[in-house]
């Protein structure tokens, strides 16, 4: 998985693309914790790839961590496994303005 992180106003935009390995979930979830917990962050995930449902939802799990987290571009597939894990409370938005204009 690479990340690619950039400010527009208050808002940090995340746009994460390629695959997640599974010694990415530790580091990801630390950066979730430490340093976007507290911020608006909006994570472009349309250039993610599928990979083991464990690092898929583990990645979720780490988002929820962050107190305004918001998804944009996200898969049928990922829908799917956010329902089957009944992972909630995460905003998604179709498009980045659309998430960057939400209140």
């Amino acid at each position: 998985m690479q990340a690619r992180y950039y400010e527009v106003g208050e808002m940090m935009v995340v746009e994460v693309s390629g695959r997640i390995e599974p010694d990415q979930n530790k580091p990801f979830r630390d950066i979730c914790e430490k340093k976007l917990k507290n911020k608006k962050v909006i994570f472009c995930v349309e250039q993610l790839n599928f990979t083991a449902s464990a690092n898929i939802t583990t990645f979720f799990e780490s988002i929820k961590i962050i107190e305004d987290a918001r998804l944009v571009g996200l898969k049928a597939d990922f829908y799917k496994l956010l329902d089957l894990k009944g992972i909630t409370g995460i905003k998604i938005f179709t498009n980045l303005s659309e998430a960057i204009n939400f209140i």
